[in-house]
């Protein structure tokens, strides 16, 4: 696990990235710049675990257990991680992988998923124009292309044990077209009222929307889900 801190405000925002994310892509760097005012203890994900809880989980809690307070900002991966955390103030999820997309939702990956090869040989799947149209060449020829059995074997086991949605404090925004996780799944657990679609890619942050919303995912943020019915007002 990767960790960065940016900024020096008086509030904590915890940060935690998508998988195949990075702190230096063009999209996640915008992100960063439009908190100036916190704290950020940024996470950038491992590609390949065993163990979701210890190479995942653990390693942001270890950083959350010693803050006061903090807010909570996700993205994919990070969505599921953060799931698992009950002790911030607010949290805002963009496109959280709370389900497999019918990409891998398969017999072929579930039959993979049994082997424990930690090494990254099925395709990710994952095209550039799925992650949002601001995604660079240079950026996506970072991105994994391959995953390994055990990641994708310890994120299914993770979105089989979920808690229940926050519905006092979290928000989601998400994509009703996204084809890199379920958006199924996403409306699934999140109520109407609590979540925020958007017209762009898998990525809010590399989606040419991005100026449209950012507002709205400082509010949530800022003051919890009631900040969302400024997103539903003509």
């Amino acid at each position: 696990m990767r960790t960065a801190t940016f900024g020096d405000g008086d509030d904590d925002l915890v940060l935690v990235l998508g998988w195949g994310n990075r702190f230096e892509h063009p999209g996640v760097e915008w992100l960063i710049d439009q908190f100036e005012e916190y704290t950020i203890h940024g996470f950038q994900l491992p590609i390949t675990i065993r163990d979701f809880d210890a190479e995942y989980l653990d390693p942001v809690r270890a950083v959350t257990d010693g803050l006061d307070e903090y807010r909570l900002l996700t993205h994919s991966t990070g969505g599921l991680i953060g799931a698992f955390l009950d002790d911030y103030e607010t949290a805002v999820h963009c496109s959280p992988w709370w389900g497999f997309h019918d990409s891998l939702d398969n017999p072929v990956v579930s039959l993979a998923m049994q082997l424990p090869i930690a090494t990254p040989i099925l395709p990710a799947g994952i095209e550039q124009d799925l992650l949002g149209e601001l995604t660079t060449d240079e950026r996506y020829a970072e991105n994994p292309k391959r995953a390994a059995p055990t990641f994708l074997r310890e994120a299914h086991r993770a979105q089989q044990r979920l808690p229940p949605f926050d519905t006092e404090r979290a928000s989601v925004f998400y994509t009703p077209t996204d084809a890199v996780v379920s958006a199924g799944a996403i409306e699934e657990r999140v109520p109407e009222s609590h979540r925020v679609a958007y017209d762009g890619g898998h990525e809010l942050f590399a989606s040419r929307c991005r100026g449209d919303h950012i507002e709205t995912v400082r509010a949530a943020l800022e003051s919890g889900p009631e900040a969302l019915e400024s997103e539903r007002k003509p």
